[in-house]
């Protein structure tokens, strides 16, 4: 297990979100990791080589997808079994920005892994790490200027786009949070917009294109 490099308590909270994207840009390149190959194998092989057990639970509490827990019995997280994948790799990455920062706190009873309301900064620094971690900042920067998207001419059906377009297991609210990061749309904009809807509605999966259903509707007919 690699040493904790540990919370400073003396940091701004700009600082503290800064070393989280700092660490999630680190360990990338430890574990020689690129974007694409972030699924959920790869964080649970991460898992073992660190020691942490992760334990797939129905409940863990109101409102929690995971939680991290290091104290005589070593290093665990609890992770929610039927999250959808996005949120799921987001968790499981959070929880590991715990191991890898809050252990030593965590395990010496000053901070509760989960509890946001009493250590927002530390919550949000995790948030911050499994972004970077996930999909770097300046891989979707490049990206966004690959597609000439500027403030102002972003509409739904280019977010879909860009989505699309990103490597990386993230969702539409993920996709947002950037696109808010970068001034390319206000804060909350879009956020009544169901774009999985949308996204199905500019390339229709299989089983909804007509054809398929024809072939499916004749399929059955013979099988009567």
């Amino acid at each position: 297990m690699q040493k904790n490099n540990g919370q400073n308590r003396n940091l701004s909270n700009t600082e503290h979100y800064d070393q989280a994207r700092a660490l999630a840009r680190q360990k990338r390149l430890e574990f020689g990791i690129q974007t694409k190959d972030i699924k959920l194998p790869l964080l649970k092989k991460i898992c073992k080589e660190e020691d942490v057990k992760v334990d797939l639970v129905e409940n863990i509490g109101p409102r929690i997808r995971a939680a991290y827990f290091f104290d005589d019995d070593g290093a665990s997280i609890l992770l929610k079994k039927d999250l959808p994948q996005e949120p799921k790799l987001f968790a499981l990455t959070h929880e590991l920005k715990h191991h890898f920062l809050d252990r030593d706190d965590i395990a010496d009873g000053k901070m509760q892994c989960g509890d946001y309301n009493a250590n927002k900064v530390i919550e949000i620094a995790a948030e911050e790490f499994a972004a970077e971690f996930i999909y770097p900042i300046l891989e979707m920067q490049h990206l966004i200027n690959s597609m000439k998207i500027s403030t102002g001419n972003c509409i739904p059906e280019q977010i879909v786009e860009i989505k699309r377009q990103i490597p990386a297991t993230v969702s539409y609210i993920f996709v947002r949070k950037r696109l808010e990061r970068f001034n390319l749309i206000a804060k909350g904009e879009f956020s009544n917009v169901q774009f999985q809807k949308l996204e199905e509605q500019m390339y229709p999966p299989l089983y909804k294109q007509d054809w398929f259903k024809r072939a499916r509707a004749r399929k059955n007919k013979m099988t009567r």
